[in-house]
C-alpha cells in the first residue's frame, strides 16, 4: 500500500475582520487556510470539505462562535477547534470549551502562541488516530472480502453499477468506523484514497 501524499494541513479560518484575517494568514502561511467571513459560510464550507482544524472568532456578523462550534460538533465531533477572539471574559472562554473547542486564544495576536497552538492541534497520527486507522482498515477489508465472495463468478462489466454502489457503502462504513474510533474527517479524507485505490482496484483486476 502506498503512503498518502504529503500536503499542507487544511484549516477553516472564520473571521470577518480583514486586518486580523490577513495577519493570521501571514503567520500560518505554511498551512492551507480557507477563509469564511460569517456563520452561514463557515457551516457550508465545513459540510462541503474536510479540515484538520477550525479557527473561530467568537463574534460573527450573523451569529456567535459558540453557536458555530456547536453546529460543527453536530456532524464533526473530533476535528480540533481553536477559538481566536477578542472576547476575553472567563465566561466566554468557558462557554467555548464547553461547546467542544480544544483551546482559546485572546486577541491581540501572539504569533508564537498561535503557531504553537495550531501545530499542537494539527499534529498527525496521534495514538487515537492510529486506533481509528486500524478500525477503518478492518471494515474495509471485511467489505472487500464480502465483495470478492459475492462477485467471484460475475463479469466486471455486468456488475460495474452495483460495485460502484457498494464502494460508496464501503466508504461510508469506513468513515463511520474511523470517526467513531476518534479520528478526524481531514485525516480520513487524506488516507482513504490510498486504501481505496490500491485495494479495491486490485480486487477488480483479479475479478
Amino acid at each position: 500500500m502506498h503512503s498518502p501524499p504529503k500536503e499542507n494541513k487544511r484549516i477553516l479560518f472564520v473571521e470577518d475582520n480583514e486586518e486580523d484575517g490577513a495577519l493570521v494568514k501571514m503567520c500560518l502561511r505554511n498551512y492551507n487556510l480557507i477563509s469564511a467571513r460569517d456563520f452561514d459560510e463557515a457551516v457550508r464550507l465545513a459540510h462541503q470539505r474536510y479540515f484538520d482544524l477550525y479557527i473561530l472568532d467568537n463574534w460573527l456578523p450573523d451569529g456567535s462562535g459558540i453557536g458555530l462550534c456547536r453546529a460543527i460538533r453536530d456532524f464533526d465531533p473530533h476535528t480540533p477547534i481553536l477559538f481566536y477572539s477578542a472576547a476575553a471574559f472567563s465566561r466566554d472562554i468557558d462557554a467555548a470549551l464547553r461547546s467542544g473547542a480544544q483551546a482559546y486564544l485572546v486577541k491581540p495576536i501572539n504569533i508564537d502562541e498561535l503557531k504553537e497552538a495550531v501545530a499542537r492541534l494539527t499534529t498527525t497520527m496521534s495514538s487515537r488516530e492510529n486506533a481509528a486507522w486500524k478500525a477503518e482498515l478492518v471494515v474495509i477489508r471485511e467489505e472487500i472480502a464480502y465483495q470478492q465472495r459475492e462477485h467471484a463468478a460475475c463479469f466486471y462489466s455486468a456488475n460495474e453499477k452495483r460495485l460502484r454502489a457498494k464502494e460508496k457503502v464501503m466508504r461510508l462504513k469506513a468513515e463511520k468506523a474511523f470517526l467513531d474510533a476518534g479520528g478526524t474527517r481531514g485525516e480520513f479524507a487524506r488516507r482513504w484514497p490510498s486504501v481505496f485505490v490500491d485495494e479495491v482496484r486490485s480486487h477488480r483486476a483479479g475479478a
